[in-house]
């Protein structure tokens, strides 16, 4: 069975070199609009989040209330991964506070760019599709649909309680894209087989990656962020075997397969 899983992997990431899964971009709110989109071959999910820059706003997946809902927020000058507990607050019938799900404020998301133009700001942020937490929601391309929910406060201060003009919930229809040529990434890696130190080979032009290494069932075994200075990845402790690098810029990404012996 495990022989059969590994060589449909492969053939899914090198041969067929499958489809981004979007959403598209869908307004939530005035002045508040989403993009999601599931690449199932690099692994990582795209959110394009766009607001009001004087004003703290939020999305949700997988879920159609607060209530145990994975959560992306941001103030303007951060981002946050935050779970909501399941339960409510017994005075005030309201859904528990979001709370940060890791020391890191920015959790498993790693912000790609923070621009603000004509008053309204745009965030894009990656992360893997499964973090292998059972706090985050795992992002499925196969899927036909995204539940989400949202909202937006009335300043960047602090995040508080909202009025239902300034939340909501829907259902988010997943289409197919194709990936143009000019978002593959080309890189070397060396040595392989490898035991230790794999280093990648960046493109002369790109100064930063990020880099993952996935077993044949698509879990992310590894990962770190490398640059023209620092660019190999200890794999010395993941077990023997075959795997597949990604390495991903804000714009392009790629993969190598390579044997761990």
């Amino acid at each position: 069975m495990k022989k059969i899983l590994l060589i449909f992997f492969l053939t899914t990431t090198f041969s067929l070199f499958a489809q981004v899964f979007s959403t598209g971009t869908q307004t939530l709110l005035p002045g508040l609009t989403a993009n999601i989109e599931i690449d199932k071959n690099a692994f990582t999910t795209t959110l394009t989040l766009a607001g009001p820059s004087d004003v703290w706003f939020a999305i949700g997946f997988g879920n159609s209330e607060m209530n145990g809902t994975d959560i992306f927020m941001t103030d303007g000058n951060t981002i946050r991964d935050a779970y909501t507990e399941p339960g409510s607050s017994s005075s005030l019938q309201r859904p528990i506070p979001p709370q940060d799900d890791s020391s890191i404020e920015s959790g498993d998301w790693t912000l790609i760019s923070n621009t603000v133009s004509g008053g309204i700001r745009t965030i894009i942020a990656t992360r893997v599709n499964d973090t292998q937490d059972s706090k985050d929601f795992i992002f499925n391309a196969l899927a036909d649909s995204l539940s989400i929910i949202y909202a937006k406060g009335t300043s960047t201060s602090t995040y508080v309680w909202h009025g239902p003009q300034n939340r909501g919930a829907t259902v988010l229809n997943l289409t197919s894209l194709g990936i143009s040529e000019n978002k593959l990434l080309s890189f070397g890696i060396y040595p392989n087989p490898v035991s230790t130190l794999l280093t990648i080979q960046l493109p002369s032009v790109t100064e930063k990656a990020e880099v993952g290494i996935f077993d044949f069932t698509g879990r992310l075994v590894k990962s770190k962020t490398i640059t023209s200075n620092d660019a190999s990845i200890d794999v010395g402790k993941i077990s023997n075997g075959i795997y597949v690098v990604r390495v991903a810029t804000n714009a392009k990404f790629g993969f190598q397969r390579f044997i761990k012996k």
